[in-house]
């Protein structure tokens, strides 16, 4: 049997040439792809020269965007060492410097939604619920 290539044309993602793509998750062209491959060799031979480099640092030096960089730590294809600052919100999956869990963003709602939480739930709180009986009220049989 033969194989319909032309059933899988595609417009590349980043300068939307026409070109057929070889399986379904495929979205950028040969070009596209040789050029980012470029780009991760540059920056992998510039953190091998300059292992304690910063992401803005082998930006500048490579001439590779730091978006880039940042999405190649993210899909784990540059392992950040153990003394890195960096790290991404769990939440949205921002950079947060000095290697917290959630961007400034992310900490202020969260804040903002468990404040008014807080303040939702002091209105409604039944006054009784549990306690804890003191020694001198405890009855003998």
């Amino acid at each position: 049997m033969t194989e319909n290539k032309l059933g899988n044309l595609k417009n590349c993602k980043k300068c939307n040439r026409l070109f057929a793509a070889p399986d379904a998750s495929s979205s950028l062209c040969s070009r596209c792809n040789e050029a980012i491959d470029d780009d991760f060799t540059k920056v992998r031979e510039y953190i091998y020269d300059n292992p304690t480099s910063g992401v803005k640092d082998v930006s500048i030096g490579t001439g590779v965007s730091t978006e880039a960089i940042l999405k190649w730590i993210r899909d784990g294809k540059i392992v950040l060492g153990a003394n890195a600052l960096i790290s991404f919100c769990e939440r949205c999956g921002e950079v947060v410097n000095g290697g917290g869990r959630f961007c400034p963003k992310c900490i202020r709602s969260l804040t903002d939604g468990l404040k008014a939480g807080m303040d939702s739930n002091d209105s409604h709180r039944p006054r009784g619920g549990m306690h804890i009986r003191e020694k001198n009220n405890l009855k003998k049989d």
